[in-house]
């Protein structure tokens, strides 16, 4: 069996998770810390994209350390109506 070009791979995932154009376009790779300060502002709804191979690459926020990809989404605040 032939191994899958990695893009290939990825966009079978993405679509295993259903992620919308908008969803593909949020995602960062995050080491620990930077994941932790978007975690720490509750502004973001956050989901860890499954890799194959479970490789780090360079965080695209501090490009220091070494993380994992992340879709990376604003909360939308809470509608709720006042009876």
């Amino acid at each position: 069996m032939d191994e899958l070009n990695p893009t290939v791979r990825e966009q079978e995932i993405y679509e295993e998770m259903e992620l919308t154009p908008e969803m593909v376009k949020s995602i960062r790779t995050l080491c620990g810390t930077c994941l932790r300060h978007f975690v720490d502002a509750k502004a973001f709804k956050i989901a860890l994209v499954p890799s194959p191979d479970r490789s780090m690459d360079t965080c695209t926020v501090c490009q220091m350390r070494r993380g994992y990809d992340y879709v990376v989404m604003h909360r939308r605040p809470n509608h709720t109506t006042i009876p």
